[in-house]
């Protein structure tokens, strides 16, 4: 049997990567595997989050192609590149995990049957290990440094929930 693999999407790396927390997703997951359409859009950004685009040419991301070109194509029709890659690349590998932000993407993945988690996912989770002390700080950055939207209404139910 394969192992598992933890597909990330743009997004997750480039939080985690421009808060400086890069090594709790690898913490969390260990390997973490790409496409070559999410390494190409980490390129494509280097120059609003060069923190990011580094950390895919140190090859610290394992990149990995889906194999299934029809069904890239059918996803493509409603993601872009990088999460149709994704999304093809967990359906060829049911076992995967997902990192995905992007509501449609999400959707999609969940019509698909796919398990997946998003940033704040990440973060809750690393608070649960003991990984991170707060995950306040971390959305904080995530706002500043990142550029990431966070609905108020949806930080405030995590920071309830983690008891912060």
């Amino acid at each position: 049997m394969e192992k598992p693999l933890i597909i990330s999407n743009t997004t997750p790396i480039i939080n985690f990567s421009e808060i400086d927390c890069l090594d709790v997703l690898i913490s969390l997951y260990g390997a973490i595997t790409i496409t070559p359409a999410v390494a190409a859009e980490l390129d494509a950004k280097s120059h609003r989050f060069p923190k990011a685009a580094k950390v895919a040419q140190q090859n610290l991301l394992e990149i990995v192609s889906p194999a299934n070109k029809l069904l890239l194509q059918q996803l493509a029709i409603r993601v872009h590149p990088g999460e149709a890659e994704c999304l093809a690349l967990a359906l060829e590998r049911p076992d995967s995990l997902l990192l995905l932000d992007d509501l449609a993407a999400r959707e999609l993945a969940h019509a698909s049957g796919c398990l997946f988690t998003g940033t704040i996912g990440c973060l809750i989770e690393a608070k649960r290990q003991g990984l991170i002390q707060a995950i306040r700080p971390l959305l904080d950055a995530l706002r500043a440094r990142a550029r990431f939207w966070i609905a108020d209404s949806l930080a405030e139910r995590v920071l309830r929930d983690a008891e912060e």
